[in-house]
Protein backbone atom coordinates (compact mmCIF):
# COMPACT_ATOMS: atom_id res chain seq x y z
CA UNK A 1 0.00 0.00 0.00
CA UNK A 2 0.94 3.48 -0.68
CA UNK A 3 2.02 4.93 2.62
CA UNK A 4 0.77 8.53 1.37
CA UNK A 5 -0.21 10.88 -1.33
CA UNK A 6 1.78 12.72 -4.05
CA UNK A 7 2.35 16.27 -3.26
CA UNK A 8 1.57 18.81 -6.36
CA UNK A 9 5.11 19.47 -6.48
CA UNK A 10 6.11 15.63 -6.89
CA UNK A 11 3.49 15.15 -9.43
CA UNK A 12 4.63 18.17 -11.22
CA UNK A 13 8.41 16.61 -10.93
CA UNK A 14 7.21 13.16 -12.45
CA UNK A 15 5.66 14.69 -15.25
CA UNK A 16 9.37 16.59 -15.90
CA UNK A 17 10.84 13.26 -15.46
CA UNK A 18 8.38 11.46 -17.60
CA UNK A 19 8.89 13.98 -21.08
CA UNK A 20 12.75 13.52 -19.97
CA UNK A 21 12.79 9.60 -20.18
CA UNK A 22 10.24 9.48 -23.48
CA UNK A 23 12.74 11.64 -25.14
CA UNK A 24 15.75 9.64 -24.58
CA UNK A 25 14.66 6.42 -24.96
CA UNK A 26 12.65 7.30 -27.99
CA UNK A 27 15.56 5.78 -30.46
CA UNK A 28 15.76 2.31 -27.99
CA UNK A 29 14.80 -0.70 -29.15
CA UNK A 30 13.52 -3.62 -26.73
CA UNK A 31 14.00 -1.34 -23.52
CA UNK A 32 11.69 1.70 -25.53
CA UNK A 33 9.44 3.95 -23.57
CA UNK A 34 6.83 1.72 -23.65
CA UNK A 35 8.87 -0.25 -21.64
CA UNK A 36 9.24 2.10 -18.68
CA UNK A 37 5.71 2.66 -18.79
CA UNK A 38 4.66 -0.87 -18.09
CA UNK A 39 7.34 -1.33 -15.52
CA UNK A 40 5.99 1.89 -13.72
CA UNK A 41 2.74 0.26 -14.42
CA UNK A 42 3.47 -2.96 -12.92
CA UNK A 43 5.10 -1.27 -9.59
CA UNK A 44 2.00 1.12 -9.30
CA UNK A 45 0.14 -2.32 -9.80
CA UNK A 46 2.26 -4.65 -7.18
CA UNK A 47 2.49 -1.38 -4.77
CA UNK A 48 -1.05 -1.12 -4.34
CA UNK A 49 -1.51 -5.01 -3.20
CA UNK A 50 1.16 -4.99 -1.11
CA UNK A 51 0.64 -4.73 2.96
CA UNK A 52 4.01 -2.50 3.23
CA UNK A 53 3.95 0.52 3.18
CA UNK A 54 5.42 2.39 -0.16
CA UNK A 55 6.95 5.79 -0.85
CA UNK A 56 5.00 6.64 -3.96
CA UNK A 57 7.21 9.34 -5.19
CA UNK A 58 10.32 7.04 -4.47
CA UNK A 59 8.76 4.29 -6.43
CA UNK A 60 7.83 5.96 -9.26
CA UNK A 61 10.72 8.13 -9.99
CA UNK A 62 12.80 4.74 -9.50
CA UNK A 63 10.73 3.08 -12.16
CA UNK A 64 10.59 5.81 -14.46
CA UNK A 65 14.84 6.03 -14.80
CA UNK A 66 15.51 2.41 -14.26
CA UNK A 67 16.77 1.86 -17.98
CA UNK A 68 18.55 5.39 -18.39
CA UNK A 69 21.65 3.92 -18.26
CA UNK A 70 21.11 2.10 -21.25
CA UNK A 71 20.46 4.72 -23.61
CA UNK A 72 22.96 5.38 -26.27
CA UNK A 73 25.24 2.08 -24.59
CA UNK A 74 26.78 -0.53 -26.89
CA UNK A 75 25.60 -3.10 -24.03
CA UNK A 76 23.45 -3.34 -20.81
CA UNK A 77 26.50 -4.75 -18.89
CA UNK A 78 27.02 -1.16 -16.73
CA UNK A 79 23.15 -0.04 -17.13
CA UNK A 80 22.31 -0.23 -13.88
CA UNK A 81 25.29 1.72 -12.22
CA UNK A 82 25.38 3.85 -15.65
CA UNK A 83 21.99 4.92 -14.84
CA UNK A 84 22.31 5.54 -10.94
CA UNK A 85 25.09 8.29 -11.91
CA UNK A 86 22.78 9.89 -14.52
CA UNK A 87 19.70 9.75 -11.96
CA UNK A 88 21.56 11.10 -9.39
CA UNK A 89 23.29 13.89 -11.48
CA UNK A 90 19.69 14.85 -13.16
CA UNK A 91 18.02 14.87 -9.49
CA UNK A 92 20.94 17.44 -7.83
CA UNK A 93 19.14 19.95 -9.85
CA UNK A 94 15.96 19.34 -8.39
CA UNK A 95 14.23 20.29 -5.15
CA UNK A 96 14.62 16.78 -4.14
CA UNK A 97 16.58 16.07 -1.11
CA UNK A 98 19.81 14.25 -0.49
CA UNK A 99 18.08 10.87 1.15
CA UNK A 100 15.53 10.91 -1.38
CA UNK A 101 17.90 10.66 -4.39
CA UNK A 102 19.56 8.36 -2.64
CA UNK A 103 17.04 5.76 -2.10
CA UNK A 104 15.45 6.50 -5.84
CA UNK A 105 19.57 5.54 -7.23
CA UNK A 106 18.86 2.81 -5.21
CA UNK A 107 16.28 1.23 -7.59
CA UNK A 108 18.22 2.20 -10.46
CA UNK A 109 21.19 -0.06 -8.76
CA UNK A 110 19.29 -2.77 -7.86
CA UNK A 111 16.91 -3.33 -10.39
CA UNK A 112 19.36 -5.32 -12.30
CA UNK A 113 21.21 -8.53 -11.60
CA UNK A 114 24.30 -7.05 -13.48
CA UNK A 115 25.20 -4.27 -11.11
CA UNK A 116 25.59 -7.43 -8.66
CA UNK A 117 23.80 -5.38 -6.04
CA UNK A 118 20.49 -7.42 -4.94
CA UNK A 119 17.47 -5.00 -4.30
CA UNK A 120 16.55 -4.76 -0.24
CA UNK A 121 14.16 -2.17 -0.04
CA UNK A 122 10.11 -2.75 -1.05
CA UNK A 123 10.51 0.09 -3.51
CA UNK A 124 13.92 -1.50 -5.23
CA UNK A 125 12.20 -5.08 -4.70
CA UNK A 126 9.13 -3.88 -6.46
CA UNK A 127 10.82 -2.27 -9.40
CA UNK A 128 13.01 -5.34 -9.90
CA UNK A 129 9.62 -7.19 -9.72
CA UNK A 130 8.12 -5.36 -11.86
CA UNK A 131 10.84 -5.18 -14.76
CA UNK A 132 10.71 -8.84 -14.94
CA UNK A 133 6.95 -9.03 -15.58
CA UNK A 134 7.67 -6.68 -18.41
CA UNK A 135 10.32 -9.36 -20.08
CA UNK A 136 7.55 -12.27 -19.70
CA UNK A 137 4.73 -13.12 -22.55
CA UNK A 138 4.67 -12.32 -26.06
CA UNK A 139 6.01 -8.86 -25.87
CA UNK A 140 8.88 -10.02 -23.45
CA UNK A 141 10.15 -12.48 -25.25
CA UNK A 142 10.07 -10.19 -28.86
CA UNK A 143 11.82 -7.35 -26.24
CA UNK A 144 14.20 -9.50 -25.52
CA UNK A 145 15.43 -10.52 -29.40
CA UNK A 146 15.98 -6.98 -30.53
CA UNK A 147 18.96 -5.61 -31.14
CA UNK A 148 20.61 -8.83 -29.70
CA UNK A 149 23.81 -9.77 -31.75
CA UNK A 150 24.74 -13.16 -32.90
CA UNK A 151 22.50 -16.08 -34.63
CA UNK A 152 19.03 -16.60 -34.54
CA UNK A 153 20.44 -19.57 -32.65
CA UNK A 154 22.42 -18.48 -29.95
CA UNK A 155 20.02 -14.96 -29.54
CA UNK A 156 17.29 -17.41 -29.25
CA UNK A 157 18.66 -19.91 -26.85
CA UNK A 158 19.88 -17.29 -24.55
CA UNK A 159 16.88 -15.50 -24.34
CA UNK A 160 14.65 -18.75 -23.44
CA UNK A 161 16.87 -19.37 -20.68
CA UNK A 162 16.78 -16.64 -18.62
CA UNK A 163 12.85 -16.02 -19.45
CA UNK A 164 12.52 -19.85 -17.55
CA UNK A 165 14.53 -18.09 -14.21
CA UNK A 166 12.34 -14.59 -14.02
CA UNK A 167 9.17 -15.71 -12.79
CA UNK A 168 11.30 -17.74 -10.09
CA UNK A 169 13.10 -14.79 -8.55
CA UNK A 170 10.19 -12.15 -7.96
CA UNK A 171 10.37 -11.08 -4.82
CA UNK A 172 6.54 -10.94 -3.91
CA UNK A 173 3.65 -13.07 -4.15
CA UNK A 174 1.60 -10.99 -5.50
CA UNK A 175 4.20 -10.32 -8.73
CA UNK A 176 3.19 -14.21 -8.91
CA UNK A 177 -0.20 -13.56 -9.15
CA UNK A 178 -0.09 -10.87 -11.29
CA UNK A 179 2.31 -12.19 -13.75
CA UNK A 180 1.33 -15.85 -13.72
CA UNK A 181 -0.57 -15.53 -17.11
CA UNK A 182 2.21 -14.20 -18.59
CA UNK A 183 4.59 -16.70 -17.64
CA UNK A 184 2.23 -19.33 -18.75
CA UNK A 185 2.54 -17.84 -22.10
CA UNK A 186 6.23 -17.75 -21.92
CA UNK A 187 6.61 -21.18 -21.03
CA UNK A 188 4.25 -22.38 -24.04
CA UNK A 189 6.33 -19.60 -26.79
CA UNK A 190 9.48 -21.38 -25.50
CA UNK A 191 7.95 -24.74 -25.92
CA UNK A 192 6.86 -23.26 -29.52
CA UNK A 193 10.36 -21.92 -30.55
CA UNK A 194 12.36 -24.40 -28.96
CA UNK A 195 10.32 -27.01 -31.64
CA UNK A 196 11.33 -24.71 -33.97
CA UNK A 197 14.57 -23.96 -33.52
CA UNK A 198 15.72 -27.43 -33.66
CA UNK A 199 14.03 -28.46 -36.90
CA UNK A 200 15.84 -25.52 -38.64
CA UNK A 201 19.11 -27.13 -36.57
CA UNK A 202 18.11 -30.55 -38.03
CA UNK A 203 17.44 -28.85 -41.72
CA UNK A 204 20.38 -27.01 -41.62
CA UNK A 205 22.68 -29.97 -40.74
CA UNK A 206 20.99 -32.13 -43.16
CA UNK A 207 21.06 -30.51 -46.42
CA UNK A 208 20.45 -32.84 -48.81
CA UNK A 209 22.18 -31.61 -52.27
CA UNK A 210 20.35 -32.55 -55.92
CA UNK A 211 21.55 -35.63 -58.14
Amino acid sequence: MFARKLTKKEVDLIYVVREFIEEKHSESEGHDYSHVLEVARYSIDIAERLEDKVDPFVLIMGALFHDIGRVGAPSGALHGLVGGSITESFLQTSWVDKETIHKIVRIVVRHTETSKLPPQTVEEKIVYDADALDRLGLMGMLRGIMGKPGSIREILENRMEKRKKDFDRLNFKVSEELGRTLYQETLLLIKLIGTSLNKRIHNIEDLKLPR
